[in-house]
């Protein structure tokens, strides 16, 4: 659950970046979302998904990470993730909603940082939040990757834990992808 809060945090934080006036889709490079969950004793879980969609308008920059594909390479981990924690029957997809007036569109060949405010809504909950973002234009390309830190709590998410292992409610989602103009 944490790892699929975590891409979705990220991709948003991303494609934010890359909009400016007109429509953002996505490149044919591949979107790649991680989310970073740790445990007592040193236990770490990533998670991932490939799977972004971006939406939008003159306004507002709107990033969603289907949930039902998160993987953290244990099938047993994943199926209690997407069906206990995550709940992806009643909630399939975590967004992110950026105001495009918010976002640092960088000049071709430069690259830009910054913090764009947004609100996060994950398992039918909405946060405000901030994500970092790296956007670098290549062409009429955008290479974006983003940072977000989520507490699962402020979702209303029940803390994972399995045979008495309890991950901590802070995840950190990592995302990056190609993006351009349309």
């Amino acid at each position: 659950m944490k790892n699929t809060l975590s891409g979705v945090l990220v991709l948003v934080i991303g494609t934010s970046a890359l909009v400016a006036d007109a429509k953002l889709a996505r490149t044919s490079e591949p979107a790649v979302v991680h989310f970073n969950a740790s445990g007592p004793a040193g236990l770490k879980i990533v998670g991932t998904t490939s799977e972004l969609n971006t939406e939008g308008d003159e306004n507002v920059i709107k990033i969603v990470v289907p949930l039902a594909n998160l993987t953290t390479g244990i099938a047993l981990r994943d199926k209690h993730m997407r069906e206990k924690y995550l709940q992806v029957q009643s909630y399939p997809n975590a967004t992110l909603e950026v105001q495009r007036s918010a976002i640092k569109f960088p000049a071709a060949g430069a690259e830009v940082s910054g913090d764009a405010p947004g609100t996060l809504t994950i398992h039918g909950q909405s946060r405000q939040t901030t994500a970092r973002y790296t956007a670098r234009k290549n062409g009429d390309t955008f290479a974006v990757k983003g940072t977000l830190h989520v507490n699962v709590r402020d979702f209303g998410i029940e803390i994972p834990s399995y045979l008495g292992v309890t991950v901590k409610p802070d995840i950190d989602i990592d995302v990056q992808f190609g993006a351009k103009d349309q």
